[in-house]
């Protein structure tokens, strides 16, 4: 009696334990959600973009289509089947969206990817003409562009590194003592603007005098 009891707890000891490590490799391997690279995207007008499908089946099939051309076009990467180059062609918002398809070519899912499409700007200019620094300061431009809804960003370029530099963002740093030009380009059009920056030794700070 005691050797039967001892083998029913030993049975229900490893299939706990079977179950248990079943449950775990269940869950460490359980199919990636299929998605696409991006749900929401702004363009300028005439920029391109990638959209991809990750995670699907090797026999699906993925067909992009655009709810409304004339905004945003579509040419599907016919190299993989998973990706395509969306263009913005027109200012405007629309959808595109990925049909996958299985083997049978039955429908078994959609996803869509929403895209503004933002005019090119029309003007620049530097809220500020001429701005005084003292070395090591940093300080971000401030750059009008109209129309405001405009995503389009200047190329920003320092006439003088070593006095000071400006990154991709309009961030700029005073290095050394001296005079650079700044000036913002707007790729589209070609329209620069300038704005003058003058880096100074940065004061010292005044000691107190010793009391007599």
């Amino acid at each position: 009696m005691k050797n039967r009891l001892f083998y029913l707890m030993l049975f229900c000891f490893f299939a706990f334990a079977v179950a248990i490590t079943s449950q775990s490799a269940t869950g460490n391997c359980a199919p990636k959600k299929t998605k696409l690279n991006i749900k929401k995207l702004t363009l300028t007008k005439n920029d391109t973009y990638t959209l991809r499908i990750y995670n699907s089946k090797k026999k699906q099939t993925v067909n992009f289509v655009s709810d409304d051309p004339n905004i945003v076009s579509v040419k599907e990467n016919a190299s993989n089947g998973k990706s395509a180059v969306v263009t913005a062609a027109n200012i405007g918002t629309t959808c595109v969206r990925a049909h996958i398809y299985n083997r049978k070519s039955k429908l078994v899912r959609t996803l869509k990817t929403t895209i503004r499409v933002a005019p090119l700007a029309v003007s620049i200019k530097f809220a500020q003409r001429k701005i005084h620094l003292n070395v090591s300061d940093t300080m971000k431009l401030s750059v009008l562009i109209k129309p405001n809804l405009s995503q389009e960003l200047p190329l920003f370029k320092s006439s003088n590194n070593d006095v000071v530099t400006v990154n991709s963002k309009g961030i700029i740093t005073a290095i050394a003592p001296g005079h650079a030009t700044l000036t913002a380009t707007l790729l589209s059009s070609g329209q620069k603007v300038k704005c003058d920056v003058y880096v100074h030794e940065a004061p010292l700070s005044e000691e107190p005098e010793p009391e007599e």
